[in-house]
């Protein structure tokens, strides 16, 4: 497992190319040992997991406190919906660097959505998943939390693509429509898939 001076020479490096600076590949391993190491980002995203299924399963039974469920079989799905999550936009880059012919570029492209779900994962889950909690409630307070959700929500989303597209610009180059086609399609790929686990799963909060 990645220790702590190593994340914090990993989250650095995707700086570096966030302002355009591809010395910032330099702390990462592309290596087959590497990708598969990078895997180890989720351990490190696991804290802010955590807190964010638990606000989760507070608003899922909420909204359905008819239904009971045990809380472990909520959380062991949660699980298989964050694991899915990890390996499609894996497979997505894959089969996208196939059709578009990137196929060189796609290992150093899965370090770098690994080691990016870190912060987004403590911007979503501690931030974000306590504010959406709060909104469900009643009274001006409630009112106030729900416009700062949105709001929080609609930012978290726009950074998030600004950064990665930033990142797909020092990294990939070349011509903007491979680029947005990565971008676009890894996510809306990853979007597709929470959302049909999630109603398969029963664990759909609509």
């Amino acid at each position: 497992m990645p220790s702590y001076h190593d994340v914090r020479l990993y989250l650095g490096g995707l700086w570096l190319l966030i302002r355009g600076d591809a010395r910032g590949l330099r702390p990462f391993d592309i290596s087959d040992e590497g990708v598969l190491r990078s895997f180890w980002a989720v351990a490190w995203c696991a804290p802010a997991l955590i807190i964010g299924w638990i606000f989760r399963r507070m608003e899922y039974l909420r909204h359905f406190p008819q239904r009971e469920d045990y809380s472990f079989i909520f959380f062991l799905k949660m699980l298989v919906l964050e694991a899915a999550q990890w390996m499609v936009p894996t497979v997505a880059l894959v089969a996208l660097g196939l059709i578009l012919r990137f196929m060189p570029l796609v290992r150093i492209l899965i370090v770098l959505r690994n080691w990016f779900a870190v912060p987004l994962a403590y911007a979503a889950y501690v931030i974000l998943a306590p504010l959406s909690f709060l909104s469900d409630q009643h009274g001006a307070l409630a009112s106030l939390a729900g416009y700062g959700s949105m709001a929080l929500a609609a930012s978290l989303l726009i950074a998030a693509l600004f950064l990665m597209w930033c990142i797909l610009r020092t990294v990939m180059g070349g011509p903007v429509m491979i680029r947005v086609a990565t971008l676009g399609l890894v996510v809306l790929a990853e979007i597709i898939v929470a959302r049909r686990l999630e109603n398969l799963m029963g664990v759909s909060l609509t």
